[in-house]
């Protein structure tokens, strides 16, 4: 290397110490003008993270609500209980004959309609009552048979003779022939001309399918007569509702325009098969209907109360259900809620939930803004979580201790404190 080349470098060296020199010396004026210090770099705080309860699921804390913003949200409490645990089941129901009670009404014999005494539907008819008369052959040469035997068995006195007269008179006995007819015909001696048909139960006229003139076969389906003094209720329940239903059970039944008391009646049927499309069974229930107010094809409610005992409950509207979790917000002072991890049965009794752990008697619990609270529950967990992370101490909120800052705290590191440092650039570098 040459002279010059030397002495270049050694220039250059020169010059870059006196440089960082004067830099390092106006930096510790400034400082010792203001008299503050760069911030000491803190480790990670292990202050305690803020006091919840024992009893608080992972995710929650427990919060302070001052009772003028529990006013302003609509705070309101419910109380923790022993109350009796009644299932009960609604749905809705329509109005049916008691089948046991209706008579489908057909001629036992053939003939032609002469007259109609029941020509409407809905028409009242009582036991015995005339519905209609027909022309029918065989009905006249049986009454031609009777009589003859009966004459054939007076002359001659032959017990066969009795005996046939007695076949012919069970004939027209059998044609539901009324016994006072069939005296008057042996009386008189003369045919009766149209067979007349009787309807054999009280009740209302639900279907007519016959009309004057039409020729009638013992198949031919004429009148559907149902007495209506009972009548049932069909309704469909869930099958997760049968193990609270069965036979003999009382049930209510009301309707939107009976305003008075609801009626009262008993299960007598549950179907024994699951309805596949619907996952439901059809309940029958057994009503009086003495006045004949309730008509067949009406809706109404229906209402079936199973009891179960007695059981720890609280209102539904304090348990939050998030899927993994149910969360409760018992009232630990006027101004504090303290989350808690609750287990309620299966089954909803009305508008409480039975409790099975997590709550005593007594306990007093959020009823309303109650997603408020979860909320600022959640938010205070999460604030608290974060109190060991660097700048997270939380020290506003007295989650952890506020780092202490001190201007003497960094004067050991090398360039950040103590008295200013000084190079001596009178030698010449080797």
């Amino acid at each position: 290397m040459s002279v010059m080349q030397r002495r270049s470098l050694l220039g250059l060296a020169v010059a870059t110490l006196l440089v960082s020199g004067a830099l390092s010396h106006f930096r510790e004026r400034a400082i010792a003008a203001t008299g503050t210090s760069m911030p000491t770099e803190q480790m990670p705080s292990t202050a305690e993270p803020p006091a919840t309860s024992s009893a608080a699921p992972p995710g929650y804390a427990e919060i302070q609500v001052a009772t003028d913003v529990q006013q302003r949200i609509g705070v309101t409490l419910g109380r923790v209980q022993e109350t009796p645990l009644t299932m009960t089941i609604r749905t809705v129901g329509i109005v049916r004959p008691d089948e046991t009670k209706v008579d489908h009404i057909h001629l036992k014999t053939e003939g032609w309609v002469e007259k109609l005494f029941v020509s409407f539907t809905g028409q009242e008819v009582k036991a015995g009552d005339p519905m209609l008369s027909i022309y029918s052959q065989p009905f006249l040469a049986a009454q031609g048979e009777f009589l003859s035997a009966l004459r054939s068995a007076r002359l001659n006195g032959i017990a066969d003779r009795q005996i046939v007269a007695e076949t012919a008179r069970r004939r027209l006995e059998l044609w539901d022939i009324p016994e006072d007819e069939i005296d008057a015909l042996e009386k008189t001696g003369k045919p009766i001309k149209f067979l007349i048909l009787r309807s054999p139960i009280s009740g209302t006229v639900l279907e007519k399918k016959t009309f004057a003139g039409q020729y009638l076969t013992p198949e031919s389906d004429l009148y559907v007569v149902a007495d209506l003094s009972t009548v049932w209720m069909q309704a469909k329940i869930y099958e997760y509702e049968l193990p609270h239903v069965e036979l003999g059970m009382s049930a209510t039944v009301s309707f939107p325009w009976l305003m008075e008391q609801p009626l009262h009646g008993k299960v007598v049927f549950i179907d024994p098969v699951v309805d596949e499309m619907s996952r439901t069974v059809q309940v029958r229930v057994e009503l009086p209907n003495g006045d004949g107010r309730l008509k067949p094809g009406m809706f109404g409610d229906m209402l079936i109360a199973h009891a179960m005992g007695v059981g720890l409950t609280v209102p539904s509207s304090a348990v939050l259900r998030n899927g993994e979790r149910d969360i409760v917000f018992r009232a630990a002072s006027a101004d504090r809620f303290v989350p808690v991890q609750v287990k309620i049965g299966p089954q909803r009794f009305g508008d409480r939930f039975q409790i099975l752990a997590g709550l005593k008697a007594g306990d007093e619990v959020a009823t309303s803004a109650t997603f408020l609270i979860d909320s600022e529950s959640r938010l205070e967990a999460g604030s608290g979580s974060m109190a060991g992370m660097p700048g997270m101490g939380g020290g506003d909120k007295g989650h952890g201790k506020a780092a202490d800052t001190k201007p003497d705290d960094m004067k050991a590191m090398p360039g950040m404190g103590g008295p200013p440092q000084t190079t001596d650039h009178s030698k010449p570098a080797q």
